[in-house]
């Protein structure tokens, strides 16, 4: 009797202890499509372990999961997917899957929300709700979390407006190769003239004609800058620069390996506006 009061006493023990830490009920159930909203998650999550379908360095236009991806989706807790068609490759997979998916877009709208840290902090209450729906994480604690995380994503939107808002009216204008910086042009007062290729994706095809005329607008507004997606290999949009003049500007998009620069939500977004403001400068 005295050995199974004791084993009852240890259960219990346990289990106000995972309960007092708020965990999720098991492992790293916790997915995300790409790395950046892994990062994101696990912030909001107070630092609970998110895995990313997409590896690092990975084009999630592109991305099509092995069956070891769709076995680690399936046994998950909840996924939380970038939405409005990013992840084309994977929406068989995420229509098929038993796991709650939460997408940060809900509709057909540009998918590229992360390059604006309002739009991101806006999408939280909604994550956070997912988080403590479907993992067991403590609400109390998810709350607390979020609202540290929307701290810092209005610092950074500050200090991006600072910095890009002293750049001359007649210099911000550009291109850029697929449609990336629309929710970033909109926030900090920028203008897109046109895109090389007339998508969210970078997997489009432009037309020739389309280019010709793309060329002559940017000489007709003056425009001296394409921005391309860092260690990207759109040779249209290098070809559009070269002949026009135009300034060439890598930008990232994705996080980069960790440890480098990119290798972070804001460290990737610095690096982006510090890159963007020296060539509209130029």
């Amino acid at each position: 009797m005295r050995r199974l009061l004791t084993a009852l006493l240890l259960t219990l023990s346990v289990a106000l202890l995972a309960a007092a830490c708020g965990s999720a009920s098991r492992g790293n159930g916790i997915l995300a499509t790409t790395p950046l909203w892994a990062e994101i998650t696990s912030a909001v999550a107070c630092g609970h372990p998110v895995e990313s379908l997409i590896p690092i360095g990975a084009d999630p236009h592109g991305f099509e999961p092995s069956l070891s991806d769709r076995g680690r989706l399936d046994t998950a807790l909840l996924l939380v997917a970038t939405g409005g068609n990013l992840e084309g490759g994977l929406d068989d997979t995420l229509s098929a899957t038993p796991t709650p998916v939460h997408r940060i877009v809900r509709d057909d709208a540009d998918p590229h929300v992360w390059l604006d840290p309002v739009a991101v902090a806006e999408a939280l209450p909604a994550l956070a709700e997912a988080l403590t729906e479907h993992t067991g994480l403590n609400p109390v604690s998810v709350e607390a979390c979020r609202l540290d995380l929307d701290a810092r994503l209005r610092v950074l939107d500050r200090d991006i407006g600072d910095r890009l808002a002293t750049i001359p009216d007649d210099r911000r204008i550009l291109v850029t190769d697929h449609a990336t910086l629309g929710r970033f042009a909109t926030r900090y007062r920028l203008r897109v003239l046109g895109t090389v290729l007339d998508s969210h994706s970078s997997m489009a095809q432009p037309g020739a004609h389309d280019l010709e005329l793309l060329a002559e607008e940017m000489h007709s507004h003056g425009v001296t800058v394409v921005a391309v997606e860092e260690a990207g290999h759109d040779a249209d949009s290098r070809r559009l620069a070269e002949r026009t003049g135009a300034t060439l500007v890598e930008i990232p998009l994705r996080l980069g390996p960790g440890g480098s620069a990119t290798g972070s939500y804001e460290g990737m977004l610095r690096i982006l506006v510090e890159r963007l403001d020296d060539a509209l400068r130029r």
